[in-house]
């Protein structure tokens, strides 16, 4: 008996789809076929059908490897490994797969059995240490626009799924939020703003705020985008968020803006080349001509052609990027977190810069996804739902879009007149040695135009001792008591220009500055710490959170980004 080849969705999250698309500025017209055309199938919308808090839907058209013979004989269409679109009518004997997958119930829930098994990848460095300024005078790091982490952990909160704490990186949590800093002046790239407070985890201690801001760029700047599109195996699950998330990026572009699209699974394929964005239904056109979900994840070969393509249409009056939408499980050509960033750093002498789309929670490749775009001149950001879509991908495109400095390195020294002991709270991955800070050629991320950097140092107030005797090195305290910390930038401007920025800070700054960010970037430290199992998390527990989050309704904060609200579904589920 022939199954019918529909989708049941309910009625709420058929009109949450229709509204994400009216949201990015698409047409009644254009809003309807965007969202029937992603499953592959008709949709029916039901009222009595699941609501998918997670958004993975199965798509119609997966095809995973088939054994020689299964699909029979075709009629005169070799099948492809995956690329190829073979329908039904074309098999003339033997089982039709495509068929024989179909379920009238493609929304359901997964087995679970299949829920629970989890090839999640990430790579875990050791937290920060505390240390003297007389230790170690540079405390060193590199800039992070990433917002991958928040993404994970709110998608897990969201449907009560466990936080796996190797997942947790603080800083990106920290840098999630859009705090509000004064911007450059003149012809400065960056401006600096610093603020301190007690530190809630920790009596003895308090925090030190370094927010960076990048300036905005001066005017509208051509795009020459390329779209690389995973379509193996892995992504059948996803694809409703990887067309809506192409979409997202594709309705801030206009006229003069140019893209195309690139798919790949075991071999790649060019769906759509060097399109002009003024025409909008021939963008979704484009986007929905993507098919042929299936096979394995040759990602390097991918990326190849997509830089091979970008290099041979390079626009040097554009910004010229690369956008990957994976969920980052290569397991053809390049597959290591070594190997790939090996490979994506000679890419970076392309000029070509680089965005990585990520997908999934429970079996994609975070180290290799993090890798790419930190080796890469790239940023990466995590889509589990709508929501991340609009905060991380459409509302920041163009802080994302265009970078106004490259390979940025942030060093504080703090007067050991002034601090006998300090942490900074996060980047563990992304702490620098003195030489790496003034190795000009050493790769780090960039800043984009109007971004934010946000660092929190947890430091103790006292003279400073050294805990470690040396021979030859100074053992006194610094005799300046009016500087308080000194702040040296290190970036290269879009032209590949090395370029150095300081800033210091007095004891008359840092009794004047307002604390108009650092309280809520140290709840979101302390949640993050908790969340991670830190060694350094101090007294912070769920009745310290809840207590955190209700000062924050006392002092009427809005909580317009979602934070507050997402971590009091975590403490008022976990008290």
């Amino acid at each position: 008996m022939r199954r019918e080849e529909y989708i049941e969705i309910s009625k709420e999250q058929y009109d949450d789809m229709y509204a994400f698309y009216q949201k990015l500025g698409f047409t009644e017209k254009q809003c309807k076929k965007l969202c029937s055309s992603c499953f592959g199938a008709e949709i029916r919308v039901k009222h009595s059908a699941a609501y998918r808090e997670d958004w993975t839907f199965w798509r119609q058209e997966v095809r995973p490897p088939v054994p020689e013979g299964f699909f029979g004989k075709l009629k005169g269409k070799p099948f492809m490994g995956g690329m190829a679109s073979v329908s039904c009518a074309e098999v003339e004997d033997g089982v039709c797969f495509e068929r024989a997958m179909a379920m009238p119930d493609m929304a359901a829930p997964l087995p679970a059995a299949m829920t629970e098994f989890n090839t999640a990848e990430t790579h875990t460095a050791p937290e920060i240490e505390n240390a003297t300024p007389l230790d170690r005078p540079q405390l060193i790091f590199s800039a992070n626009v990433n917002t991958a982490s928040w993404s994970y952990v709110r998608s897990k909160i969201s449907t009560g799924r466990r936080i796996d704490g190797g997942f947790v990186r603080i800083e990106e949590i920290i840098n999630s939020y859009p705090y509000k800093l004064k911007k450059p002046e003149n012809e400065e790239l960056f401006s600096v703003s610093i603020e301190q407070a007690k530190c809630p985890w920790n009596q003895e201690s308090e925090l030190l705020f370094v927010g960076l801001k990048g300036k905005k760029a001066d005017k509208k700047v051509k795009q020459n985008l390329a779209f690389l599109v995973d379509v193996s195996g892995s992504m059948c699950e996803r694809w409703v968020l990887v067309q809506m998330s192409l979409m997202a990026v594709i309705s801030k572009l206009g006229k003069g803006d140019i893209m195309s699209i690139i798919a790949y699974s075991d071999e790649t394929v060019t769906v759509a080349e060097k399109m002009e964005c003024s025409n909008m239904d021939k963008c979704i056109k484009a986007v929905m001509s993507i098919d042929g979900i299936g096979g394995c994840t040759n990602g390097s070969e991918g990326l190849e052609n997509a830089y091979t393509f970008l290099s041979e249409n390079y626009d040097k009056d554009a910004n010229n990027r690369l956008f990957i939408f994976t969920d980052g499980d290569f397991n053809f050509g390049i597959t290591s977190e070594g190997g790939l960033s090996e490979y994506i750093l000679k890419k970076r002498e392309t000029g070509i810069y680089l965005s990585v789309v990520g997908y999934g929670m429970e079996n994609f490749k975070d180290n290799k996804m993090e890798a790419l775009a930190r080796n890469g001149n790239g940023n990466y950001t995590l889509i589990a739902n709508p929501g991340d879509i609009l905060d991380n991908l459409w509302k920041k495109l163009i802080s994302n879009l265009v970078t106004v400095a490259k390979d940025v390195k942030i060093s504080v020294e703090l007067n050991p007149y002034y601090v006998k002991e300090y942490r900074l709270v996060g980047y563990d991955a992304r702490v620098l040695t003195q030489k790496e800070f003034n190795d000009t050629e050493k790769a780090v991320d960039g800043i984009g135009s109007g971004h934010n950097v946000v660092a929190l140092v947890e430091l103790k107030k006292g003279t400073a001792v050294k805990t470690y005797s040396t021979r030859y090195v100074q053992s006194e305290s610094a005799g300046n008591k009016d500087e308080f910390a000194f702040i040296e930038i290190h970036y290269k401007t879009p032209e590949d220009v090395n370029s150095v920025m300081t800033h210091t800070v007095s004891i008359n700054d840092l009794k004047k500055a307002k604390d108009k960010n650092i309280h809520t970037a140290a709840f979101l430290a302390a949640f993050g710490l908790y969340i991670k199992d830190s060694q350094y998390k101090g007294d912070i527990d769920i009745p310290k959170l809840k207590e955190m989050l209700n000062e924050f309704d006392n002092d009427e904060i809005k909580d317009k980004y979602g934070h507050f609200e997402i971590i009091r579904k975590y403490v008022t589920e976990n008290q």
